[in-house]
């Protein structure tokens, strides 16, 4: 998770420094307050990110609570993006591991309406309705619209594609579509956006804005979403 823009239209990230309870060597990693009796803050899971402070812009190494020996210092801290309407940009993974390229989805038929598409793979295992469908050959290259609907294989619009889609037209299904929902499953090293997963099921990351890349297949490797911590403790204790 990298840091894009604050809403209040602000341009610069304000970082402090916890104390974290947890071994940490990676960036770009939500961190959340902990329950009652912890020691310091800890790293969120790929479904919970519930009382969040923020992302995180250096490591903290290993995480220790014995004294040592050198009487060296046991804490361990790192710095975090505290923003509490930071918008943090997600590269959308085809998997849960980081970098997995979108599943292509290839068009078998589509309406001559241009309101339907039967893809070669089912839209509706995981569910994609309310997600975004993306074109990236053909007919409607680099043009999106909002699933409304599925039925196995078949993926219904409201809003009509601009031209026919017709057989072997390649597209690429992501379950998120900006300010719907509150939910968005992290990776496994909680950096990026599992997109493998069905609408409405994840950790509470409102999406604002996806972001396909325009070169075609390139969008499988290259697409982000855009999205807010939707249960910061800083936005609760501003309210």
């Amino acid at each position: 998770m990298e840091y894009a823009f604050d809403l209040t239209g602000g341009s610069t990230a304000v970082i402090k420094r916890y104390q974290v309870a947890a071994t940490n060597t990676t960036l770009g990693m939500p961190f959340l307050v902990p329950t009652a009796g912890g020691s310091g803050l800890v790293v969120s899971t790929t479904t919970g990110t519930a009382n969040s402070v923020g992302v995180n812009v250096d490591t903290a190494g290993t995480y220790v609570t014995a004294q040592q020996s050198d009487n060296s210092d046991t804490e361990r801290s790192l710095s975090l993006i505290i923003n509490p309407f930071a918008v943090y940009s997600l590269l959308m993974s085809g998997g849960a591991a980081e970098g997995t390229a979108l599943q292509v989805f290839t068009a078998v038929s589509g309406g001559s309406d241009g309101l339907t598409i039967v893809m070669d793979d089912s839209v509706a295992s995981p569910e994609m309705a309310d997600g975004t469908v993306f074109c990236i050959s053909v007919t409607n290259v680099g043009l999106s619209r909002k699933l409304t609907s599925t039925s196995t294989v078949t993926a219904t619009f409201v809003v009509a594609w601009p031209r026919d889609v017709v057989a072997g037209d390649t597209f690429v299904v992501v379950p998120y579509s900006p300010l719907f929902g509150v939910k968005l499953q992290l990776s496994t090293l909680l950096t990026q956006a599992d997109a493998s997963i069905a609408v409405g099921t994840g950790a509470a990351l409102k999406p604002i804005e996806l972001r396909f890349s325009e070169h075609g297949n390139e969008a499988r490797t290259n697409s982000y979403v855009n999205a807010v911590l939707a249960d910061s403790v800083m936005t609760a204790a501003m309210a």
